[in-house]
């Protein structure tokens, strides 16, 4: 789910924005013809990029902390977490 949401649809973005522009503007007549792909596939690649990447400089843990790794408590898991030193 979580690749869907980060790199799936931003790059499916462009080609649901021109697809919708498309249906508005012709009809449904020559749905296809002339799609620009390429540049739509170049869109939709910078923004999954810029999804992961703003997804890497925003998200995270702080350096230099210790990974303390899923494990069973009392018939309960516990999920894994970080600890900062």
């Amino acid at each position: 789910m979580r690749i869907l949401f980060e790199v799936a649809l931003p790059f499916l973005a462009p080609f649901a924005a021109f697809a919708a522009y498309r249906l508005l503007v012709t009809k449904g007549e020559g749905f296809l013809q002339r799609t620009p792909w390429s540049l739509l596939s170049i869109a939709g690649l910078a923004l999954a990029c810029a999804a992961l990447a703003s997804l890497a400089f925003m998200g995270g843990f702080q350096p230099g902390g210790r990974y303390v790794p899923p494990r069973l408590e009392h018939g309960r898991i516990v999920p894994g977490h970080v600890v900062p030193r």
